[in-house]
C-alpha cells in the first residue's frame, strides 16, 4: 500500500464504510454504501510478484449493482491515494447483451470488463489513478477474456488475441493471431514497468514469450523451449525464467535496457536468484550472474549463495580461504586471499562482510573502491556476531560494537552497557516479508513485556510475548502463514514504555 491505505468499517447490520487515507494530502476521505447491497472489492494485489511496489501511489476499487435479468445498475468507486480522491463511475446494462466480472487492480490503475454475447468482442473500462478518470475502450479481444495487473502496465489476453496497456501513457499495444484452439496463456508476471505472457500451443515443443515495456512502449517476444508450468523469478529490474529443454534455456529480460534474450546454461536443472537489477543462475558446476544494468553475462566455476546478492553487489565464499565480490557499481570482480578459514558471510546493498570459523577476523567489502578491509576485533564474539545493511555493517563483540563503513572500520562503542540504557524496538527484518519475520528489542532492566501483532484497522491478531523478562536483548518471531497480505502494526510495552511500528506481509 504505497502512499496511503483504505480501511474498512462495517457495523455488522448494512452499514458499510470504506475509509482512504492519503500520505500526500494528509486526510482521510469516507465513502458509504447503500444497506442490504453486496460490495465487490477488486483484486487487492499486483498479480505474481512478490516484490515491493516503486511508485508512491495505491489505487483501491469497490463497488456494486442492483437490478434484474433485463437491466442492471452498476456502482463502481475508485480510490487514489495521489489525488486523495473517491471518483464514482456508473453505468447500466442488459446481461442479455454483456456477461463479465469485476475486475482487476494493479498498482496505480484498476479496469473492469464484459464480453458481448453476439460477436464475444471484450470491453473494459479503466481508471487512472494518477488523474482520477474512468475511461472506457474497446481491447479488440475475443473470448474467455483474463488480464495480468502491474504497477503502471496490463496485459490482456482471450481467445486469440493479446492486449496490452500502458496506463501512465495510456497507449495501447495488440498481437493479433489465427484462431487455433490450441493456444492458450497460462502463465504471466506484471511487474511496475513492464508485464510478460506466454503463448503456448499443444501440438508443438516451443511457445512464445512476450514482453510490454511501459518505459519504452516496446513489445517484443522470444521463441523457446515450451515448459510454462514453472514460475519466473523476478524484480522490478530483472526477469528471468528457466525453461529448460535440449539446449538448457534460460530467459534473460532487463527492464532498464528493456533488452530480452535467451541463454543456454552448461546443465539444466538449476535455480534463480535475483535483487534489484542482479540475478544469478545457480548450476551444480558453478553459478552464472546476469547484471541487467549492463546486460552482461558472467559464468563462474564457483557457487554463489542466496544471500550473497545485494542491491549492488555479488559477495560470496568463493573458497575455503578465498572471497570472490563483484560491483554492480564499478562493474568489477575482485578477489580476496584469507589468512583464515572462512565460516560464512553477511551481504548487504552495497557492502559486505566474510567471518572466520572462530569469527577471530572479519574481512569488509566494499562496491564502492572494489577494496577489502581486514579486521581483528578485541573482545570475544557475541550473538549475532555480524549484521550488514544497506551501506554499514556492524561486527558484535561481548564489550563493544565495531561498524564498518566503505574505507574505514571503528569501534563506535567501548561498551554495551552504553547501548542498553533503555528501551528499543527494531524494525523487524525480513520487511516485507513472506511468511516469517523477526522482532527485535532492547530493555535495560527487568520487567514484564507485552508484544502484540495488530492489522491495519486496529484489531489484534495475536499476542507473541507477556511474560518478565530480564535486562538486555530479545526476539520474537511472527508466522504469518495463515495471515493475509497486507500491513500490520507490532507494538511493544513494558512498564510506562509504548513503541509501536509497521511492517508488511506480502504473499
Amino acid at each position: 500500500m504505497n502512499g496511503g491505505y483504505v480501511a474498512q468499517w462495517y457495523d455488522a447490520v448494512s452499514v458499510y464504510k470504506y475509509i482512504g487515507y492519503s500520505a500526500t494530502t494528509n486526510q482521510f476521505t469516507t465513502i458509504t454504501f447503500p444497506s442490504g447491497i453486496n460490495v465487490n472489492l477488486f483484486d487487492a494485489w499486483i498479480d505474481n510478484t512478490s516484490f515491493e511496489r516503486l511508485e508512491d501511489i495505491y489505487v483501491f476499487t469497490c463497488g456494486y449493482e442492483v437490478g434484474d435479468q433485463i437491466n442492471r445498475d452498476v456502482t463502481v468507486k475508485s480510490y487514489s491515494t495521489k489525488t486523495g480522491n473517491w471518483y464514482s463511475l456508473q453505468y447500466n446494462y442488459d446481461p442479455r447483451d454483456l456477461n463479465g466480472g469485476w475486475g482487476k487492480r494493479g498498482g496505480g490503475f484498476s479496469l473492469g470488463w464484459y464480453v458481448n454475447d453476439v460477436d464475444q468482442s471484450v470491453s473494459a473500462w479503466k481508471f487512472y489513478g494518477n488523474t482520477g478518470t474512468h475511461i472506457g475502450e474497446n481491447t479488440d479481444l475475443f473470448i474467455n477474456p483474463s488480464f495480468i495487473c502491474g504497477g503502471k502496465v496490463a496485459v490482456g489476453y482471450g481467445d486469440h488475441n493479446l492486449w496490452f496497456h500502458n496506463f501512465e501513457t495510456g497507449s495501447t499495444k495488440n498481437k493479433y493471431f489465427s484462431p487455433n484452439n490450441d493456444v492458450y496463456y497460462p502463465g504471466g508476471l506484471g511487474a511496475e514497468n513492464y508485464c510478460a505472457i506466454f503463448r503456448v500451443n499443444n501440438t508443438t515443443d516451443t511457445m512464445r514469450v512476450f514482453f510490454f515495456n511501459g518505459i519504452t512502449n516496446n513489445l517484443q517476444s522470444v521463441l523457446t523451449h515450451k515448459h510454462p508450468s514453472s514460475k519466473a523469478t523476478a524484480t522490478p529490474r530483472v526477469y528471468g525464467y528457466i525453461t529448460g529443454g535440449p539446449d538448457n534455456e534460460v530467459i534473460f529480460y532487463s527492464e532498464e535496457k528493456d533488452s530480452l534474450f535467451i541463454y543456454r546454461a552448461a546443465e539444466q536443472y538449476g535455480s534463480l536468484s535475483a535483487k534489484n537489477y542482479l540475478m544469478v543462475l545457480h548450476l551444480s558446476s558453478g553459478s552464472v550472474v546476469f547484471d541487467a544494468n549492463t546486460v552482461q553475462i558472467f559464468e563462474k566455476n564457483f557457487s554463489i549463495n542466496t544471500v550473497g546478492i545485494g542491491d549492488s553487489i555479488i559477495f560470496t565464499k568463493s573458497g575455503d580461504m578465498e572471497l570472490t565480490a563483484y560491483s554492480g557499481i564499478t562493474k568489477n570482480w575482485t578477489t580476496k586471499q584469507t589468512d583464515q578459514q572462512l565460516n560464512g558471510i553477511d551481504v548487504g546493498d552495497e557492502i559486505a562482510l566474510g567471518y572466520s570459523l572462530s569469527f577471530a577476523k572479519y574481512w569488509g567489502y566494499s562496491a564502492y573502491d572494489d577494496s577489502y578491509y581486514e579486521l581483528a576485533p578485541e573482545g570475544s564474539w557475541a550473538s549475532p556476531w555480524s549484521m550488514a545493511g544497506g551501506k554499514t555493517a556492524i561486527v558484535i563483540r561481548n564489550d563493544r560494537i565495531y561498524a564498518f563503513t566503505p574505507g574505514n572500520v571503528t569501534a563506535v562503542d567501548e561498551s554495551m552497557n552504553g547501548i542498553l540504557n533503555s528501551f528499543s524496538l527494531l524494525q523487524n527484518h525480513p520487511n516485507p516479508f513472506n511468511p516469517s519475520t523477526t522482532i527485535k528489542w532492547q530493555q535495560p532492566e527487568t520487567n514484564v513485556v507485552t508484544l502484540k501483532i495488530y492489522d491495519v484497522l486496529g484489531r489484534e491478531v495475536t499476542t507473541l510475548v507477556n511474560e518478565e523478562l530480564s535486562a538486555g536483548k530479545h526476539d520474537a518471531m511472527f508466522d504469518a502463514s495463515r495471515y493475509s497480505s497486507g500491513v500490520y502494526f507490532y507494538q511493544l510495552k513494558a512498564g510506562d514504555f509504548i513503541q509501536t511500528r509497521k511492517m508488511i506481509l506480502l504473499k
